[in-house]
């Protein structure tokens, strides 16, 4: 097998959002973007911004460091990987715009950011929410110093951000390592299991957020996945992530002992590779 390890301090603070909408229980969700909050003074009731009241339905709240974006034509990578992220997956029932939604901390309100070209919105089944749609997902810049009493808003309603965000937000910089795990060498047209070990060194736990890109058997490049897995303080979590490739190299190439399909792993604060090559069946 395969495997190399580097370690990696997800700068700032703890790590959040990728799977696609990964993460679960009332600490975690999805994707995100690049723009610093803008904080305004405003009253402790919501803010209706000309909506009426509509039910929401958080289905999902998370923290994560950077998010996953196209890097290239044919490849993801992470952006941003300093900067904290809070993911919300909403569903509506009513009229309510997407700038309705708030991050409020005492009498300072944080309106939503969006980036156009989050991976799994561009190329995935993902989406923003906005009005006119039952779900989606809503983005805001975390914010620095002091959460207590940090919740999400919305006209006529407000939810607690989970004291397991808040204390990620406010600890020191997570550690965390992660590798690739694949066959040195593989038979038939079938692709092989893809492992991710991520190893959390720090004493507060911490979302790995990672974009996984092939190149081969037949193609120069291609996204594969955006992993998002809570890890536990000083704990250890395996990752899977199923493949599928069409098409073989030609005969000749089967069994030269030369790379032909490579798995390219980014993640915040650290990259790893791992390389398989194909051989002929008995």
């Amino acid at each position: 097998m395969h495997r190399r390890a580097f370690l990696t301090s997800a700068g700032g603070a703890l790590a959040a959002l990728t799977g696609c909408l990964g993460g679960g229980g009332a600490d975690e969700s999805t994707p995100t973007a690049a723009s610093s909050p803008t904080a305004a003074a405003t009253p402790t009731t919501p803010v209706t911004s000309g909506d009426p009241a509509a039910g929401v339905t958080v289905e999902s709240l998370h923290l994560q460091y950077g998010v996953v974006t196209p890097t290239t034509p044919d490849s993801i990578g992470v952006s941003n990987p300093d900067a904290p992220y809070l993911v919300a997956s909403v569903r509506v029932d009513g009229p309510l715009s997407w700038e309705a939604f708030g991050l409020r901390m005492g009498d300072v309100r944080y309106g939503p950011t969006r980036i156009d070209r989050l991976y799994r919105t561009s190329w995935g089944d993902d989406r923003w929410y906005e009005r006119g749609r039952t779900d989606g997902l809503v983005l805001f810049d975390a914010p620095a110093g002091a959460t207590e009493h940090l919740r999400l808003t919305w006209p006529g309603g407000e939810q607690p951000v989970d004291d397991g965000i808040v204390t990620r937000l406010n600890a020191s910089e997570p550690q965390l390592s992660a590798s690739l795990d694949v066959p040195d060498r593989h038979e038939g047209a079938t692709a092989p299991p893809v492992t991710v070990e991520v190893t959390n060194e720090g004493a507060t736990a911490s979302r790995f957020l990672g974009a996984l890109n092939r190149g081969g058997p037949l193609v120069a490049s291609t996204p594969v996945a955006r992993l998002s897995e809570l890890v536990p303080a000083g704990g250890r979590t395996t990752v899977s992530v199923a493949d599928s490739w069409s098409g073989l190299p030609d005969d000749d190439r089967l069994g030269d002992d030369e790379p032909d399909v490579t798995y390219r792993l980014d993640f915040v604060g650290g990259e790893d590779s791992a390389e398989i090559r194909l051989v002929e069946g008995a």
